[in-house]
């Protein structure tokens, strides 16, 4: 009997998993969380990842900790978070998690693993005790059957495991406050924001939902946001947590609701956040916007007040590229660039072959509609091939150059296609920036078809 592909993964994780605890000597054992060690795990990380602040501790990243190391958390749980303990004293002294969830690619769903918290004491690093998480958690992902992992965190660090900054994190505009026009005297304000809770949730969410489903059809990756998540962000979620992120509706003086946005609990270089803006179809954002920004303005003085900063300025960290951009240019003059999701494709032809309805899409819509012909990738110490047949993809598979023979059609350095397999950057434009990143002219045309430039701002599962 032939075993696939994913029971073979799976019995990776299954082999991984019974292979913990593992002795890593030196009084180190590395093993999967339990409930009881929520609270440390808390104190570890809010101490880890808040040492920059003044305090030396983040009570948010900790209030999230024990959300995600809880047995009823949607997606993790314990059994998805990895530790290394010291049996010499009891401490948790490196620490990481996987949080499964669904992304889309041009509206295909595909499974995505996250890991997230990666941090270790300073006493105990550069001793591969990160290395040896990823290893564990990359194989309980792709036994769940992820076809990706990604991960936000510290420039360059997560390459050494297989990632490339392949997608958008965040980015956007930044309004200073004083450009906020003020009601003329006598006018009164046209729009309002009123706070979305738990009690109002089952009336807004309709409305809501729709608006965000909408503003996901904006992004070439998104993260769908089924009705479970949405009770998490109102009912299930640490009020402590950063996750548990203020969601505001928009609302005529009338009291019709015609929009919503969603405000951020961090702030960064003395910035107010707002993550979400959509408003329905045939509102104008042109109208609404100077309301909502006066609204915001001292809701953003209490925040900063309460965190003891100062408060410069509104950041709209809702991607490159946003309706608001276009509406009130006057208000949101300066950019901010984004910095980038790590993206891992363990297996870059599954993960093709998956999305094949898109890229046969693109290709019955292009200059090159019914190709037929192979294109082969090579990426030196790999590569892959797709085989085309009248417009449609009848194969991608793993492909390997052959030293001296011309029998590839492009190249790309190790892990950069996956910069234009997610719409990060155009074939030109990786040409331009890598020497040894070349093609084709066919090869050039068709790659540009099935991989165009697209923006994507996704909003993950936390």
């Amino acid at each position: 009997m032939t075993t696939t592909k994913l029971e073979a993964l799976h019995m990776i994780a299954v082999d991984a998993a019974n292979n913990l605890p593992r002795d890593l000597g030196d009084g180190l054992v590395l093993r999967f969380a339990t409930p009881a060690d929520a609270e440390a795990l808390a104190q570890f990380n809010g101490r880890i990842h808040g040492a920059e602040r003044p305090d030396k501790f983040d009570s948010m990243v900790a209030a999230w900790t024990r959300d995600f190391c809880s047995e009823s958390h949607p997606t993790c749980g314990p059994s998805n978070v990895t530790l290394v303990e010291d049996t010499r004293t009891g401490q948790v002294v490196s620490s990481m998690c996987l949080i499964p969830q669904t992304w889309t690619y041009a509206g295909i769903p595909f499974g995505v693993g996250r890991p997230e918290a990666v941090g270790t004491d300073p006493n105990y690093r550069r001793r591969g005790l990160i290395r040896m998480q990823f290893e564990v958690l990359h194989a309980k992902s792709s036994a769940m059957g992820h076809l990706v992992q990604g991960i936000t965190g510290i420039p360059w660090y997560y390459r050494q495991f297989g990632y490339e900054y392949a997608l958008d994190l965040v980015g956007g505009r930044i309004t200073y406050w004083e450009s906020i026009p003020a009601l003329k005297e006598g006018e009164t304000e046209p729009y309002r924001l009123r706070p979305m809770t738990s009690l109002t949730l089952k009336d807004d969410l309709p409305f809501v939902k729709a608006l965000y489903e909408q503003d996901c059809a904006r992004s070439l990756v998104a993260c769908p946001r089924p009705d479970w998540l949405w009770q998490c962000y109102f009912s299930w979620y640490s009020p402590d947590s950063f996750e548990r992120r203020p969601f505001y509706i928009i609302e005529r003086a009338d009291g019709k609701a015609v929009g919503y946005l969603v405000t951020d609990r961090e702030m960064w270089d003395d910035m107010f956040m707002v993550d979400e803006l959509v408003v329905a179809a045939g509102q104008s954002l042109r109208a609404a916007v100077p309301s909502v920004l006066r609204a915001l303005r001292p809701l953003a003085q209490a925040q900063a007040a309460a965190r003891k900063v100062s408060l410069k300025s509104l950041y709209w960290r809702v991607g490159r590229e946003h309706a608001v951009f276009d509406a009130v240019p006057e208000v949101v003059p300066q950019s901010r660039l984004p910095y980038g999701w790590y993206i891992r494709v363990a297996d870059v032809p599954a993960f093709l072959r998956h999305i094949a309805p898109a890229l046969e899409a693109r290709l019955a819509h292009s200059p090159m509609a019914g190709h037929t012909g192979e294109i082969k990738i090579n990426e030196y110490r790999g590569g892959f091939k797709m085989v085309w047949d009248k417009g449609e993809l009848i194969t991608a598979e793993p492909w390997q150059h052959v030293i001296d023979q011309r029998d590839d059609n492009a190249g790309f350095p190790p892990l950069v296609f996956l910069q234009l397999l997610f719409g990060r950057a155009s074939i030109m434009e990786l040409r331009t920036f890598y020497p040894d990143c070349w093609a084709s002219d066919e090869a050039t045309v068709l790659l540009g078809v099935l991989f165009p430039k697209a923006s994507s701002c996704v909003i993950p599962v936390g």
